[in-house]
């Protein structure tokens, strides 16, 4: 019995550090309307927010200028000076263009020190009747709030303060362009705070964007000590090897401008969607970015600002401990240490007789089995999606049900390994079976060490393994309280991964969930390895898995909170006069089969419509409609000259109806020499031999109309017989236009995210 009792509360002891590393990772509690007002509150922050996110307010959207002129009459209101730019610019890579107007001003230092920048973009998603709550109200009226409280201390600060709300980051990052590159006081920012969210909760990470090593940037964020450091640096690592970028990257990229981001990507199912609205803003995250300006801007406000650096370190979050942090040079020693260390203890344990090479051996088999059944239970998904298949259309590719059907993969994944084990269990074999997945651990350290050095603290947990094994060995008894507390470190450094893949990146990460839930499994085995009740807690964790699977089932469906994204579009062929109704949904509901019918044609069947945006998407299904006259844009030529053999050509093309995004295609095979869009130089990436050189379709703009300002295009080219150009353009009020009698979109559905929808939709080809 004395055994039995200590294993429980050994478990008991597993699971309550399991809740105390997740309690960590964000305040648990908001600071509200009494808050004192030189102090920043989430209740006021959120005042904010309700007033940004009443209603959509991408580019070109008439509540676009209704939140600038809110947060300008905010601004002022606290006594400062707002200047408006307003410029085109042109995203490489993206092919966005847009006129962006930001929303730019000043609190003056004492002039004796440098100048930090506060950041923020204020436009929502496009086409999607997002509100833009979290993405990015959250980030404005965090930095609202706590300029307002830093305005109440009636202190001035050693450093100048520049709060910049950027406009068309949803766009291409068009904003920050616009700043970085045309504005004087860019070139006086030393450092970047810019605050994001990729959904509407969970804890806010931080990243690093610099050019250089990261070392300063992490020893000064761990100075500040913000209250709930949410880091580490495989994210980091990832971040940089991943395309997406963010108003940091264009900072760093085009001025050396170092800063942090500071992004929350939890509840992914609202992003960029019109589920993004205040309600659903976790008031936890809000909070937490709260906390994170708080304590950076008091500290930044007066600290030097030069963070450049040659060193990158190795950081992380561990509770209490906040931020643990060590030059990359420690890598190498590091892993040498833990191999060496493991030799060390396994020569150890055989030399004393408590293990043997076939102990070991034998203890690959259960972790190889489990790992397998790991593989084979993160195919579960593509099972839920065939079941299912309108699941698929929700593009962040983490459902509503997400989290229930997280908690009942892992749990499962956890009741099969319990029986796994159960049925290699020998007394005292623990420190035998614990070999195994810490050799599987040390070559995973090895591989991060060497290609993701970011991820390199992965080699910690090794150690505390290792040092439980030893203590196993040279007693001879379990003692399972102790042993337990040295499991912490694995608990609190790999667990949330569990999480996070999934939740960021999809379900389809489902497979990393698996297998490192067996893999954390195997770095509890010194403690683990000693339960009798495995065969319990491989029931328990059945039924837990069972309770969350019905959760799932019971969150399947789509409702008011939980909205089906579809979308229709009326596509008009100005050159062919064809007309038809298309979607971008693998799934359609009842509401699209209305206008589709029950079963209707592949798109390509139909027209094989070119593929548009930066993702280059294609429409799935379609149905020949009645021709509706929709007016195509004109185009007119300024230019079109032959010097040197080189074709000059300059023309504009103005919308003859209200469009919002006009599109450009032109084959990948045309050679520009210069190209430019309203102004803006397209210039040869590194790499290129010539500009857009790299494009791997005709894909070539992507332009956002404010106010119906035409496209003008100048380019230079080797070619001397015609260009071929494919314009579409676009306006979003099909399921409003009176000359479409088409039905009210239902309460329980929205527009797609990610995709053109509710589109009136032409296509012309333009020759010159």
């Amino acid at each position: 019995m004395k055994t039995n009792y200590a294993a429980i509360l050994s478990f008991l002891l597993i699971l309550g550090l399991l809740y105390f590393s997740f309690y960590t990772h964000k305040p648990q509690n908001i600071s509200g309307a009494d808050t004192p007002l030189i102090q920043f509150s989430t209740l006021r922050a959120q005042a904010y927010v309700d007033s940004l996110a009443q209603m959509p307010h991408a580019v070109g959207m008439p509540a676009h200028q209704n939140v600038q002129d809110y947060v300008v009459k905010t601004l002022e209101k606290l006594g400062l000076e707002v200047e408006i730019q307003s410029d085109f610019a042109y995203k490489p890579g993206w092919g966005a263009l847009s006129r962006a107007e930001n929303i730019i001003t000043k609190i003056p230092g004492d002039g004796t020190g440098q100048t930090l920048l506060l950041m923020s973009h204020y436009d929502s998603a496009p086409h999607t009747d997002s509100r833009g709550a979290s993405d990015a109200g959250s980030g404005v009226a965090a930095i609202l709030e706590i300029v307002r409280a830093h305005i109440a201390k009636g202190e001035t600060s050693k450093n100048d303060i520049i709060i910049l709300f950027t406009d068309a980051e949803e766009l291409g990052l068009n904003g920050a362009s616009v700043f970085v590159n045309k504005h004087p006081w860019a070139k006086d920012v030393d450092l970047a705070l810019n605050f994001e969210a990729r959904g509407s909760g969970g804890p806010s990470n931080m990243i690093v964007e610099t050019n250089g090593g990261n070392g300063a940037l992490i020893k000064a964020f761990s100075k500040a000590n913000p209250s709930h450091p949410y880091a580490n640096s495989l994210m980091y690592s990832v971040y940089k090897l991943l395309p997406n970028d963010t108003d940091s990257t264009v900072l760093r990229e085009n001025g050396d401008i170092d800063g942090f981001f500071f992004a929350f990507i939890g509840d992914h199912f609202d992003y960029h969607t019109a589920n993004d609205i205040p309600s659903r803003l976790d008031p936890e995250s809000l909070e937490h970015q709260g906390r994170y300006l708080s304590a950076l801007l008091d500290y930044f406000k007066d600290a030097n600002l030069n963070l450049k650096a040659d060193e990158d370190y190795v950081y992380f979050n561990l509770p209490l401990l906040k931020m643990v942090y060590y030059p990359f040079s420690f890598i190498l020693p590091m892993l040498i240490g833990a191999w060496i260390l493991f030799i060390v203890v396994l020569l150890y344990g055989i030399r004393k007789k408590e293990v043997s090479l076939a102990s070991v051996g034998r203890g690959f088999l259960p972790l190889l089995i489990a790992l397998f059944f790991a593989y084979i239970l993160s195919l579960g998904w593509k099972l839920i999606l065939a079941l299912d298949p309108a699941q698929a259309d929700i593009l962040q590719g983490f459902p509503y049900n997400g989290y229930e059907l997280l908690a009942g993969f892992v749990a499962l994944m956890l009741a099969i390994t319990f029986l796994i084990y159960y049925f290699f269990y020998r007394p005292n074999d623990a420190a035998a079976l614990s070999f195994a997945p810490l050799f599987f651990w040390l070559l995973i350290a090895t591989g991060v060490g060497i290609y993701l050095e970011g991820a390199s603290f992965f080699v910690i947990p090794v150690y505390f393994g290792l040092l439980s094994v030893f203590l196993i060995l040279r007693s001879g008894k379990p003692y399972l309280l102790l042993l337990t507390l040295l499991c912490a470190p694995a608990l609190f450094i790999i667990a949330h991964y569990i999480k996070e893949f999934p939740v960021g990146l999809g379900l389809k990460m489902l497979v990393a969930a698996m297998m490192l839930t067996v893999l954390l499994f195997g770095l509890l085995l010194p403690v683990m390895g000693y339960y009798k009740m495995k065969a319990k807690l491989a029931i328990l964790f059945t039924l837990v898995s069972i309770g969350a699977f019905i959760s799932a089932y019971a969150k399947s469906d789509f409702t008011e909170e939980r909205r089906f994204p579809n979308s229709l579009n009326y596509v008009y062929d100005a050159d062919s006069g064809a007309t038809f109704y298309a979607t971008y949904n693998t799934h359609l509901d009842d509401w699209l089969k209305q206008t589709l019918g029950e079963n209707p044609k592949i798109a390509s069947e139909v027209y094989e419509a070119p593929g548009s945006g930066k993702y280059g998407s294609r429409f799935t299904f379609a149905k020949e409609a009645p021709k509706k006259f929709i007016a195509p844009s004109q185009a007119y030529t300024s230019k079109d000259t032959i010097i040197d053999g080189k074709r000059h050509l300059n023309f504009s093309i103005f919308p003859q109806r209200n469009v919002n995004d006009m599109v450009l295609l032109v084959s990948q095979e045309t050679v520009f020499n210069k190209l430019s869009f309203n102004g803006q130089e397209v210039e040869a990436r590194p790499g290129e031999a010539y500009p857009l050189a790299d494009r791997n379709s005709n894909y070539l703009l992507s332009y956002r109309l404010t106010n119906r300002e035409p496209l003008e295009v100048h380019l230079i080219t080797e070619s001397t017989t015609d260009l071929n150009f494919t314009l579409l353009d676009y306006s979003y009020d099909l399921l409003e236009n009176p000359d479409f009698d088409l039905p009210s979109r239902p309460k329980n559905a929205m527009p797609m995210p990610f995709v053109n929808t509710d589109a009136r939709i032409t296509i012309q080809r333009i020759a010159f």
